[in-house]
């Protein structure tokens, strides 16, 4: 029996030692009490724009000298119905070929479409000046 009580009261020292005190009796209570806001809805962003950007007209020159050398294109009288600021995911420049290897990094570049004869001609091109023309799907 003494070695219960002994047990209990140091289980209750134990217990009253790992209390944390309420408030200490030397602050004054804060009289002042918190407003319950309710959260404030937020809108939903809205999705982001396409990434857009002016093509330089050299580059844009240099594509329309590659085009001028297609079968049956008059590339003086192609318009650009499309011109972007990209980032391609690698360095097929979005036209991947079969087999082909290419490498795997972002490659920052321009989409250039042009409309000749009644056909669309879609370029893609690096920064650096490394283009291709791009068969469109569909």
């Amino acid at each position: 029996m003494r070695r219960l009580v002994t047990f209990a009261a140091a289980l209750v020292a134990t217990a009253s030692a790992c209390t944390v005190p309420a408030e200490s009796p030397d602050k004054p209570q804060s009289s002042v009490s918190k407003p319950s806001r309710k959260p404030e809805r937020v809108p939903a962003p809205e999705p982001a724009a396409p990434v857009t950007g002016e093509v330089p007209q050299e580059i844009i020159a240099k594509l329309r000298a590659d085009l001028a050398k297609q079968p049956g294109v008059d590339a003086s009288q192609a318009r650009v119905v499309a011109a972007q600021a990209v980032t391609w995911p690698s360095g097929a420049l979005g036209c991947a070929q079969p087999g082909e290897i290419y490498t795997q990094a972002l490659v920052p570049g321009y989409r250039v479409e042009f409309e000749a004869g009644g056909r669309i001609y879609a370029y893609h091109a690096a920064e650096r000046g490394y283009f291709k023309l791009c068969p469109r799907p569909g």
